[in-house]
């Protein structure tokens, strides 16, 4: 089942760390620990952007309307070489944005969110 959404932002391996630290000792402790929402977080800006580039935004937003069947009809429907929108839609997939189903020989890319929040701290 599809989780409603997903968060995306920046945290530093300081803060993951400390997050981790936390919930560590609190789990230690026999407290009770409140699961967080789900999230992919990047430690800065840069690697965001690395990531998340305009074309892969744009297959994100095809894949919620058009509904590919096939990673070659994504590719078709974009316009854009099969093997760079498979190395894409591959990138989504290892970021937990996207699932893969297969259908015989066909690969269909499906999101895993209804709706993705970016939050940038300043």
């Amino acid at each position: 089942m599809r989780a409603k959404k997903v968060t995306m932002g920046i945290k530093s391996v300081r803060e993951g760390l400390k997050d981790f630290s936390d919930t560590f000792k609190a789990l230690q402790q026999g407290k009770h620990v409140k699961p967080q929402p789900e999230g992919i977080y990047f430690t800065d800006f840069e690697a965001f952007r690395k990531v998340m580039t305009p074309q892969r935004f744009a297959l994100l937003k095809m894949i919620r309307e058009k509904h590919p069947d096939s990673i070659s009809g994504l590719a078709e429907m974009s316009a854009r070489n099969i093997k760079n929108v498979s190395d894409d839609v591959k990138a989504l997939v290892n970021l937990g944005l996207v699932e893969i189903s297969q259908s015989g020989k066909n690969k269909a890319p499906h999101l895993r969110y209804e709706k993705i929040t970016v939050e940038l701290a300043i």
